[in-house]
């Protein structure tokens, strides 16, 4: 049995066909970045943890996913409530950490866009303004186990988050390996608007029972959902 012998041509053919597909794969790498993914909310898990709260609820239509270069949403699910508010839920997925914040999560959602924002102080943070004029408050929930300090709204806070989430004594050994994705700047978007045309605010009471009862449920159904952010 002959053994067949690569000769230099032969080698030099394939170093150069290496070096072209690496090449090509750089360049689509940075001219077609790979597009953030978000995927959808557990419909029965929110449910569920409205009505074990004591919510008498009726659903709403969702509004449709979107998805870019640059922002991946879920579908926003939608619920009537029976204190006068009406309930928004979403996942934000942001491929650069620069974006990473509330205003550019709901960019494309009229519905969940806050005008006149400003920010509550103290903590769970959160901001208060008017989505399609009428009285609102919005949140972004990120996986995590301390119960306050996992919302967020600004591009300072949510990147933050994602960060403490993050150190491990592992982590960084893992993510150089393999081992660990890269971070994920996502979050789970929280919107509570009033109902009643004259309303002129939502009671903070309410409204923080409300996360309260979300919270559990939502992040149990995060740490399930392993999401890599640049499919």
């Amino acid at each position: 049995m002959n053994d067949r012998i690569v000769g230099p041509k032969q080698l030099r053919a394939l170093y150069a066909f290496l070096v072209v597909a690496a090449t090509v794969a750089a360049t689509k790498a940075m001219i077609w970045p790979r597009w953030p993914m978000a995927q959808p909310l557990e419909q029965d898990v929110i449910t569920e943890a409205l009505t074990k709260g004591r919510f008498k609820i009726s659903p709403l239509k969702p509004l449709a996913a979107k998805r870019d270069a640059e922002l991946a949403t879920s579908s926003a699910l939608g619920y009537s409530l029976d204190n006068g508010l009406e309930l928004r839920l979403m996942r934000g997925v942001a491929r650069r950490r620069f974006n990473f914040q509330t205003a550019f999560l709901t960019k494309e959602h009229p519905e969940l866009q806050l005008k006149q924002r400003h920010l509550s102080p103290g903590i769970p943070a959160y901001a208060i303004g008017f989505a399609q004029k009428q009285p609102s408050v919005q949140t972004c929930l990120v996986g995590g186990d301390e119960a306050n300090k996992a919302f967020g709204v600004t591009r300072e806070e949510l990147p933050s988050l994602v960060d403490q989430m993050s150190k491990t004594k592992w982590s960084g050994p893992k993510s150089i390996l393999g081992l660990q994705p890269n971070r994920d700047y996502q979050c789970i978007v929280i919107q509570a608007k009033t109902t009643d045309g004259s309303a002129i605010s939502i009671n903070r009471a309410k409204w923080l029972h409300l996360l309260s009862v979300l919270q559990s449920a939502l992040q149990k159904e995060s740490s399930k959902t392993s999401i890599n952010v640049q499919n």
